[in-house]
């Protein structure tokens, strides 16, 4: 006859250690993940501000420096005054202004590297905002 002691109602030592060595891995993609998104959000804050900031510029409603020659300029230097706090920050090659005579349109493309680039070909996001906002009326226009 087998008689059931206290110890052997107990599981199995280590097997605690066990699920957390399983899901330690599975956790910390999903931290890494989370945190890549909340980034990718802020950056993508960042562009639009960029892009709204310059598209003020473009359409002559923002006071232009007299140091810029053209409002596309100025447009431009605002976009990467914006994007500054991105990393690497943003450059004027990375902003396009299109104007026609009523409107401006501002696209501001950046590529955003992930900290979890492993799961993304290249381990680049490529974010891309646009502000669209009509031109201002000049005097005697």
């Amino acid at each position: 006859m087998v008689r059931c002691t206290p110890e052997s109602k107990r599981p199995p030592r280590g097997a605690a250690a066990v699920e957390l060595v399983v899901l330690l891995p599975f956790l910390a993609l999903l931290f890494a993940a989370g945190v890549d998104f909340a980034r990718v959000f802020r950056a993508t804050q960042i562009l639009q501000s960029a892009a709204s900031s310059a598209s003020s510029y473009a359409t002559g409603t923002a006071w232009t420096p007299a140091s810029t020659t053209t409002t596309a300029d100025a447009a431009k230097a605002a976009a990467v005054t914006q994007g500054a706090a991105l990393d690497p920050p943003l450059n004027t090659s990375q902003v396009a202004i299109t104007a026609t005579s009523s409107t401006v349109t501002v696209t501001v493309t950046y590529d955003f590297p992930l900290f979890c680039g492993f799961i993304v070909p290249g381990g680049k996001v490529q974010l891309q905002r646009t502000a669209i906002a009509p031109v201002a009326l000049r005097p005697g226009d």
